[in-house]
Order: C-alpha cells, then structure tokens, then sequence
C-alpha cells in the first residue's frame, strides 16, 4: 500500500522513491522490514506517527494499551517471539519513562526493541519544554543505542540504523526520539531499506581446539543461554552432546532451550536449582558455554567460578566479544553466532574415550529425582498444580512468568520439552506475565499461552487483560496467591528468622476482579484440582481464562518452608 505524496521515482537500483511524510517513513520502514505490528499508549507528541500507522491499518496491527510498561513488555515478548524489533510507541517524558521498565528487560534479555518515542519540538530542547527530558541520559544505560532525529531528512538513515543496531551482535534494545514537528514534514527521495543480520561464524581451527581440550578432560560440561536459538541449532546440538556423551545445564530462566526429557540434560541454574548441577558446576574441568552469559545466579553470588584456574577450561562462545570476561576469563573465545557453531560442532569427530559418561548417567538420575514434589506435610504443595496443569497443556504451550517465589515452583517442575515454550526474562521483573502472554497470542493465535502469575506480580499490570477479552485471546492466567510478596519474605526470612516488613498484601476479590475484565474464571483450594478447572474453563471458552490457586504462605520454595527456613 501507498501513502506516498507526489511522483514515484527509481533510484539507481531499480527501486521506487517516494515523497513521504516522516511519520509515514517510520511506519513503512516498519512494514518493509517485516514488523506487522506495534504496542502503544497515544501521545500527542507522536500525532504524526498515529496517523500514519492509520493509514497502513491493513498491514500494521496498532494494539493500544493501557499503561506504557504494558506495551513495553508487549514489544519486549514480540521481538523475543519473532526475532525481529518489537515495536513500542509512547509519548514524551512520562510516557517514555513509563516504558522504561520494557527498555531495561530487552536488555539484559538481549531481546531486539524499538522504542519510538513522540520529542519535544525543534528548537525548544532545553527550554523545560512541556514533558521535555533528555532521551540520551535517561536511556543510555538500558539500551544499545539513543538516537535523537534533529533534522526530517535524517528520519530513514536514523530508522535503519535502529533497525540495524536492534538486531546485530548481541541483540537488544534502541531507543528513537521524533520530535513532533518533524513528524508531519515530507521528505523526497526515501526508499525502503530491508535490515538483516549479519551471520558470524567461527573458524575451523577454534572449533577443533574446543575437542583438543575435550579429548583432555575428565568432568566436562556443556552450559547454553542466550538468545536466537533456533531448531536446526538445537538439533545439531543434540547430535553433538550424544556424539560426546556430555551433559549440558541451561542458564538461568533458559530450561527450553533443550528438552527436558534428553538424557543428557541435568538441570538449570537458578534459586532452588538441583544442588547436585551447582556442585558439578563448579568443581568441572572443562565448561563450553555457548551462546549466554555467567552471571551473580549462574556463580552463586560470583562465590566461584570468578576466577581462572590451572585445573579448569572455559570455552565461551558468544556473539558479542565485549562480553568476554565478564565473570571469568575464558582459555579460548570464540565471537559466533550460535546457528554456526552448533553445527560445526555437530560434525566433530566422536571421541575414542569418554571417561565422564557414568558421571553424566549419575547427574542424570539424581535430576530426575529432584522432578518429584516435596512432601510438606499437611501443606500442600503447589508444585502438584504446575504438574497437573502440564498433563492437559498441549506440547506446544507456551509459559509466561515475572517475578516470585511461584515461578520456583514452574522452573522446577514443568518440564520443557520445546523450544520457545518459556518466556522469563532474566531480571525477573513483575509484572511481565500477563502482557507478554498477551503479544505471544496475538502472534500465535492457535497456541495455548499459559501466564503464571504471584498474587503481587498480578497486580503490576492486569490492565491490559483487556487487550486480551477484547481480542478474544487464549491465554490462560494461573495465579498462586499466598497473600505475600513472597520472594521478598523469602529473603526476609534467610537474613533474620521471623523477620516480615512490607510483605503483606491487601488484596481484592480476584474472581470479581476477573469477572470485570470478562474472563471466565475459578478459585480453587486444592493444588490437583487444576487440571480440572482448566479443562472446564477451556471448554466454556476460546477466550481468555483465569485460575487463582490459594496457596499456604509457609510452603515458599519447592524445597522449604519458611518455618524451615527459620530452623
């Protein structure tokens, strides 16, 4: 489709230029480059850019939210889901800083995020223009670049420099600021340009080291993370770690990124991960890391694994080679994408002698033990609900969560068998969940989107399950409410026994809550009743669901009580 003003023309390639407005080049560059759809709360500073998004509404899905952290987190899952930039559009100033919360996750997530945001007008920066702030100074910090357009004529360089930057190297987030008169300006000459990654691959001779230094170890472990996996990657990794009998443990909050049911696979790193991964972890001799990160989860605080030793070598290959030696300076670096070196690992030579296979068997064993629910006693345990819930979820459902001691219980307990099938940033932000359940159903509207939420991670942003009644959306709500800010408590309680400040929570009636938004919902006692409701509700309705579980506030973590954690 066309909005262009005045005569086309050719350039020298063949392809058509335009006199567009520079609202309508933001918005074209968007669709040219794959982007069918954004998240915004209006502005008036952006007017230019509404209206255009108006005028391709046929190609350009514009899906208005209530609160701009809601949309930032809609953009944040989208671009994850996609691989390309997901789109967020607010104001000046407040709505900026509003959508900072999205900005930050993308980037400790490396996820590709375009936060276009409405700029006061030329010539008034500096002046205390209405809503004025500096994006350079606040976002710099929290995103891979900041870029402020100063002239009309810059607006498609500074939209395909996003573009480009958003989703190169490690991707991550960009933020662009349009100052509103420049948005209704025409500008002559523009062509669409289609933005794509560059492909990084690594030699020959690293690749070959990486087995050199195998063929001398005895306690190997194979550690992945990271973003832009894809499944030819995870397969040819797969066919890598069973050519070499190896385990492998997945980073914090990156359990899908292998089937849990591979044999192989011993755990992930994070709070209440399988102790036996940890210990094995760090008293390794030889750790590949590929595609992610070490970080203060990963090393317990940076108590291990800190520090180079004799006895020890560190493979890390990563896409962006500023990263290296961060925690741990590795023997051998590698910049790649993950796509390339999976499958020149993949074709690596099985080895003679594989002198850890038993210890793998062994991880293995201890692992799949550690699926099995604690016995609390008469407290029930929420975990019976996470795994009660997965034998009626289709294989190809998809998991959402934020923040608290209820995503313990899922990482846990739910086994991943699929790639893409768990979206938990990170930094661990509440109030994810929901809106990111809500971007994933948009996209994928045949898939069952299951947002597990804490009694206070709900309330972050349960606005925007208006999005999801209005849109009729099958995403189903999983709330455990214990009545607490648990993960807080949690902490409270391990620093000093019997300790609780600012934990407690005043909370509505959730079921009329729900019943507001539109959803069809239960309120259930019994952790094991869940598949039940969930059935019953899913047969009553394509649209969205909600389940709130009551959960015993003692029974905090999967392993202990707090009444444990006191002792």
């Amino acid at each position: 489709m066309e909005k262009a003003e005045g005569k086309s023309e050719l350039d020298d390639s063949g392809r058509s230029k335009k006199t567009m407005t520079g609202g309508q080049i933001i918005i074209d560059s968007l669709v040219s480059n794959g982007i069918n759809r954004g998240f915004c709360v209006p502005g008036e500073s952006y007017l230019g850019i509404l209206q255009a998004a108006d005028d391709y509404k046929d190609v350009f899905d514009l899906v208005v939210c209530r609160h701009e952290g809601g949309a930032s987190y809609m953009a944040e899952a989208h671009g994850r889901l996609t691989a390309r930039p997901g789109v967020c559009l607010v104001t000046r100033g407040v709505g900026a800083a509003n959508a900072m919360i999205g900005v930050t996750t993308a980037m400790q997530e490396s996820t590709p995020l375009l936060l276009i945001m409405g700029h006061v007008s030329t010539g008034t920066q500096g002046r205390f223009a209405f809503q004025e702030m500096d994006p350079r100074t606040v976002f710099a910090s929290v995103s891979k670049w900041v870029g402020v357009v100063e002239r009309a004529s810059d607006i498609p360089h500074m939209i395909n420099r996003a573009f480009r930057i958003a989703i190169s190297g490690r991707p991550g987030p960009v933020v662009l600021a349009i100052p509103d008169s420049l948005q209704f300006e025409s500008i002559a000459d523009y062509v669409p340009v289609q933005v794509e990654p560059q492909i990084m691959a690594p030699t020959p001779a690293s690749v070959k080291q990486i087995r050199e230094l195998l063929s001398e170890s005895k306690k190997p472990l194979v550690v992945i993370g990271g973003t832009g996996w894809k499944e030819t990657d995870c397969n040819n990794l797969k066919k890598f770690i069973t050519n070499f009998d190896l385990p492998v443990a997945t980073t914090f909050r990156r359990n899908d990124l292998i089937e849990n049911s591979n044999p192989h696979y011993i755990g992930a790193f994070g709070p209440g991960g399988y102790p036996g991964t940890v210990n094995y972890f760090r008293d390794t001799d030889f750790i590949l890391l590929l595609g992610g990160r070490l970080g203060e989860i990963e090393t317990r605080g940076y108590k291990f694994l800190s520090k180079r030793s004799t006895g020890r070598k560190f493979v890390h290959a990563a896409p962006l080679c500023d990263e290296f030696g961060e925690v741990l300076e590795p023997d051998l670096a590698i910049t790649t994408g993950v796509g390339s070196i999976c499958e020149m690992l993949a074709k690596l030579e099985e080895p003679h002698s594989k002198p850890w296979a038993d210890r793998r068997k062994s991880l293995r064993r201890n692992f799949e033990a550690f699926y099995e629910p604690v016995d609390f006693g008469d407290k029930l345990n929420p975990a019976w609900a996470v795994i009660g819930l997965q034998s009626v979820l289709p294989d190809s459902a998809i998991l959402t969560s934020g923040a608290g001691t209820y995503t313990h219980f899922m990482l846990r307990h739910h086994r991943f068998n699929r790639l893409g099938t768990l979206f938990a940033p990170l930094s661990a932000p509440m109030g994810y969940s929901i809106p990111a359940a809500i971007s994933i159903a948009m996209e994928k509207p045949e898939t069952e989107i299951v947002a597990y939420v804490g009694d206070g991670c709900f309330m972050m942003n349960p606005q925007e399950l208006v999005v999801a009644a209005r849109r009729n959306l099958q995403v189903t709500v999983v709330m455990f409410n214990n009545g607490i800010y648990g993960s807080i408590r949690m902490h409270e309680e391990m620093t000093t026994p019997g300790m609780s400040v600012a934990t407690t929570l005043d909370n509505p009636d959730f079921q009329v809550m729900a019943a507001a938004f539109g959803l069809k919902s239960r309120r259930i006692t019994k952790p094991k009743d869940i598949a039940i409701a969930y059935v019953e509700l899913r047969k009553a309705t394509s649209g969205p669901i909600f389940i709130e579980l009551m959960t015993d506030m003692d029974v905090i973590t999967p392993h202990k009580t707090i009444s444990q954690l006191r002792e």
